[in-house]
């Protein structure tokens, strides 16, 4: 008899939605190289080929992009690694998956994989789930499924979707004829939580799938490493504490074997992923090795830490070793908010840190939250001057507080009065003492108490990026040309990048709104998580593009909110998302314009002034120069 094919299993990371053209960087699959080494270990891929979606199928691909990538691998499973960022897209992709091939087995983990997160475990298109920390998981039903359509006994750690336990389906065309599901032990309670998995015991038999090939620090000259596993702090806004007993640490030796990897690599940055860098008893030993390992400073170190316990002498270390940076969460000075979240600051001994830090040549970015449970916006007012004030910072991220599943606040949202975002980002819209207005003034003066935008968009370009072969990123329609549009056929769905520009150009826009609105639809309906720019470039009377047809063009673009949407939804400021209006008018018209039109058009979108004669600090917020006029 010939031998038995092996199964196709592919793992896949969306990676963060960037608000620009550009495509997405940083995002390594680090914990599908965990699921793959571990598989190896056990000696599964003599039954299963595992294969990890190449980044740059995950980074640059759209919607339609990636069903189509999936599935010409003819996967027996897909496995998805979920964070807040990337779920929703990772479930539609896997909807359309099953719609056109209903065999395929969907499995999902990551931290968007808890009890608490029913839509998500709801999902009709999810078969299994690793809720928890997911190699032991993943590897104990990749051997159950060996035996059967499903596991004949209970797996820690996994959920098993009501779909695949009830529907003999499943396996059709992958089982053979006559096959039939065994009856599951789990039966069909949906509401059924599976058995807490304990987690590994040493992080060594993970590490690393750089070491076996997997992964490679060189495709993004930066490695990512674990050193341990779990946190002796129980922030309650944290999903950590909910998923480990105790400390879980790598070794030694496999600590180095990464760190030379890193060299021989050429990796610039080594980010570190321990959640509370200096919770070991063995910190300054820890950063001696780190600094054996880096004797000529070849990339930097990167990590979040308490600055509580950080001395002369620690901050020596960390700058021996090549920390340049490092994150400092703060959050609140109000002491009840400190109490509600669990999370007591030591302000002495914070600041005695922070100046430790920033005398040794090292940046501190603070870490502030709006919206934690006790604050009010005096409070938090209170916490942005402080820190502003004393200095003792180099960079400050503020942030608004994501009510996050898994976590002690999710478990208490009712109870301590956190109203917040149903979807991801999950951000809280009131609390008992703070308002949404409250939320949107507060991010405003951080912003003016520290000169910055937080998360501002980038500034908008003509020129497309560059995202490989066979992929378009930008589509024109020249409404002069063709009126109406009816012959303009959009690019194949399939073909189009994650990050997309449709360029309409023409005398009279404004006449063509509804053509513009459609198109605009029809890209979304195909490819809804697209990173979308919209561009009107007027032929004549720049005035012709007028504050209504913006607003329609953004209506359609924001028919549907995604995770980007509602992420800049609660910062203040002109509108923002991964959708955007960027209208093109030549740098001469500048003084001709009607100040009225100008004021009214870049409060929803972008103006981009090309060529020369325009004075870029004379520019408002949303009036840009740009010297890649020619595009058509």
């Amino acid at each position: 008899m010939p031998p038995t094919p092996r199964r196709k299993v592919v793992l896949v990371q969306l990676p963060i939605p960037q608000p620009g053209m550009a495509p997405a960087r940083g995002n390594v699959p680090l914990a599908a190289g965990y699921l793959k080494m571990f598989a190896r270990g056990r000696g599964l891929e003599a039954a299963y080929d595992i294969e990890i979606l190449p980044a740059r199928d995950a980074n640059t691909l759209g919607d339609q992009g990636l069903v189509a990538a999936l599935l010409e691998r003819d996967p027996w499973m897909v496995g998805f690694t979920c964070y807040l960022w990337n779920v929703e897209r990772s479930l539609w992709v896997a909807e359309q998956m099953k719609a056109r091939r209903p065999g395929v087995r969907v499995l999902v983990g990551g931290p968007e994989i808890t009890k608490d997160n029913a839509w998500v475990l709801e999902s009709p298109h999810v078969d299994f789930a690793a809720l928890g920390e997911g190699e032991q998981t993943f590897v104990e039903l990749l051997e159950a499924l060996q035996e059967d359509l499903l596991p004949r006994r209970a797996v820690p750690g996994l959920w098993v979707g009501p779909q695949a336990r009830g529907t003999v389906g499943l396996a059709k065309g992958s089982a053979g004829a006559g096959a039939t599901a065994s009856v599951s032990p789990l039966g069909s309670d949906t509401s059924l939580t599976p058995a807490f998995r304990t987690p590994l015991a040493r992080l060594d038999t993970i590490s690393s799938p750089y070491l076996e090939g997997i992964l490679d620090a060189a495709d993004e000259q930066m490695l990512l490493l674990e050193t341990i596993r779990g946190c002796i702090f129980k922030c309650k806004f944290c999903f950590y504490p909910k998923s480990y007993d105790d400390l879980y640490f790598l070794s030694e030796e496999k600590i180095i074997a990464n760190l030379r990897h890193a060299h021989e690599r050429g990796a610039r940055e080594v980010i570190l992923l321990d959640p509370t860098l200096n919770q070991r008893k063995d910190f300054p030993g820890f950063l001696r090795l780190l600094s054996t390992c880096n004797p000529e400073h070849r990339f930097t170190y990167f990590g979040e830490l308490r600055a509580e316990g950080i001395d002369t002498d620690i901050a020596k270390l960390l700058r021996d070793a090549n920390f340049t940076e490092v994150e400092i969460g703060l959050q609140s000075t109000d002491p009840e908010a400190q109490k509600l979240m669990d999370r007591r600051n030591n302000m002495r001994a914070f600041e005695k840190g922070v100046r430790a830090l920033l005398d040794a040549g090292i940046r501190v970015k603070i870490d502030l939250i709006v919206g934690l449970p006790g604050d009010t916006p005096d409070t938090v007012r209170t916490g942005i001057e402080y820190v502003r004030s004393s200095g003792l910072y180099s960079d400050v991220q503020v942030f608004n507080l994501a009510v996050l599943p898994g976590t002690a606040f999710r478990e208490e949202a009712k109870a301590l009065g956190l109203e917040h975002q149903a979807r991801p980002p999950y951000y809280v819209l009131r609390t008992p003492t703070i308002r949404l207005e409250d939320m949107y003034q507060l991010m405003d003066e951080a912003e003016e108490a520290f000169d910055t935008e937080f998360d501002a968009l980038p500034v908008p370009g003509l020129v497309p990026a560059v995202v490989g072969e066979g992929l378009v990123s930008m589509w024109r329609v020249d409404l002069d040309a063709e009126p109406d549009a009816e012959t303009q056929v959009l690019p194949v769905p399939s073909e189009r990048a994650q990050a997309f520009m449709l360029c309409f150009r023409g005398r009279d826009l404004g006449a063509s709104r509804e053509t513009c609105t459609r198109l605009v639809a029809a890209i979304l309906a195909d490819n809804p998580y697209t990173t979308l720019q919209v561009v009107l470039e007027p032929t004549g009377d720049p005035t012709c593009v007028t504050p209504e047809l913006v607003d329609a063009v953004l209506a359609a673009c924001y028919a549907n909110p995604t995770y980007l949407d509602r992420f800049y939804a609660v910062l203040p400021g002109v509108p923002k998302g991964s959708k955007r209006v960027v209208v093109v008018v030549p740098a001469g018209e500048r003084e001709h314009v009607d100040e009225d039109w100008l004021d009214a058009i870049t409060e929803c979108a972008a103006i981009l002034w090309t060529g020369d004669g325009v004075d870029p600090d004379a520019l408002g917020e949303q009036e840009f120069v740009g010297t890649d006029a020619e595009f058509a």
